[in-house]
This record gives C-alpha cells, sequence and structure tokens, in this order.
C-alpha cells in the first residue's frame, strides 16, 4: 500500500511540475521584431519598426509609474553602443518610425521593461541587423552584370551591321545578273550548229 501512496505521490508531484513549467512558458513575456528583419535592405531613410508581444500588456509609464507584473513599456535603440534607460526611445505601442536615418548599417535593439524602466527578469532583449540604401543605387553584382549585358548586345549589333555591310557591298561588286536577248540567244545557238555541222 505505501508503494502504492509513493507512486501516486510522484506522479502528482511530477504533474505539478510539469504544469508549472508550461503555465510559466506560456506565461513568459516575448518580444519580436517583425520589421525590420535581420538582414533586410530598406530602400529609405525612414525606418518603420514592427513588434510582435505575447504575455506582456504595454501600458504608459507616466500614469503607472509602479511596477506591475506583466506590465510595462519597450526601450528602443538605435545604432546605441551602449544603451541606456536615459538614451532609449520608450515605446507603449507596438510599432514606431526612425525619420532621416542615415545610409548604411545599423543594429536595432529592443527591451521589455517594467513601468519603472526596470528591466525585466530574465531580460527580454531582442537586437536585429539591417541595412538602408537610397532608392534605385544598384548593388556592385547587378550593375556588372549589367555592363556585361550590355555589352554583348552591343557586340551582336555590331556584328549583324558588318555582315550586312559585307553583304550589301558583294552584291554591288558582282553587280546583278543581266538575263541575255533573245538575238543573242539565237546567235549563240546558230554559231553552236555550226561548229557541229563543221565537225561531222
Amino acid at each position: 500500500m505505501r508503494e502504492i501512496a509513493k507512486y501516486f505521490f510522484g506522479a502528482f508531484a511530477f504533474s505539478v511540475l510539469l504544469a508549472t513549467s508550461v503555465f510559466a512558458q506560456s506565461s513568459t513575456p516575448l518580444l519580436k521584431v517583425i520589421t525590420p528583419t535581420e538582414g533586410q535592405t530598406l530602400y529609405e531613410n525612414r525606418v518603420p519598426i514592427l513588434f510582435s508581444i505575447e504575455n506582456f500588456q504595454l501600458t504608459d509609464y507616466q500614469t503607472n509609474q509602479l511596477p506591475r507584473v506583466g506590465q510595462g513599456h519597450i526601450h528602443l535603440w538605435l545604432d546605441e553602443a551602449s544603451p541606456t534607460r536615459e538614451s532609449a526611445v520608450k515605446l507603449i505601442k507596438d510599432d514606431f518610425t526612425f525619420s532621416d536615418v542615415s545610409y548604411g548599417d545599423h543594429n536595432l535593439r529592443a527591451e521589455l521593461v517594467n513601468n519603472d524602466h526596470s528591466s525585466l527578469n530574465p531580460p527580454v532583449v531582442v537586437s536585429v541587423n539591417f541595412k538602408n540604401e537610397p532608392v534605385g543605387s544598384p548593388s556592385p553584382v547587378s550593375a556588372s552584370s549589367f555592363d556585361k549585358n550590355t555589352a554583348l548586345v552591343i557586340l551582336v549589333v555590331v556584328a549583324l551591321v558588318i555582315i550586312a555591310a559585307w553583304w550589301y557591298t558583294k552584291e554591288e561588286e558582282e553587280g546583278p545578273v543581266k538575263p541575255e536577248s533573245k538575238s543573242k540567244a539565237q546567235s549563240r545557238k546558230s554559231t553552236t550548229k555550226r561548229k557541229r555541222r563543221k565537225k561531222k
């Protein structure tokens, strides 16, 4: 009987631990950057940011200053070598747009924080690397392939022009073949007949 009780107690304890870990995983705050994606190239100097947030409620930190579990806002940094809460853009929405961003490589960092700007425990931080370029600036690879294609087209056109010119001048040098007149054809026939008679 004791062994059965131990078995049931062990199974119950395991079930409680499993349920607790599943609940903890499902209630853990998650932060993802939807836009821009890792390695993405944007063709403008405006950088729209969009987040996906789970198990966390964004609230206005100015009206809700006391920390509450599962509640807070986002700290956001762009190209910040030493991010601090003071240098962060503070968001209470899941989107934001940076304007007049210089062209080049960039690093975006975001963190879910409590109402009092303190980090969650454990911290929830995401980072994305992306770049932006002006519209119409081709990459070096596409520029070189464009040049090769253009050179090939020019070469084919020049070759066709040379062949056409050669063909045209060839016909002029030889001149057109003129059909023989009837009198010349008849005189040639009669000459041929005379020669045959003489041979006989």
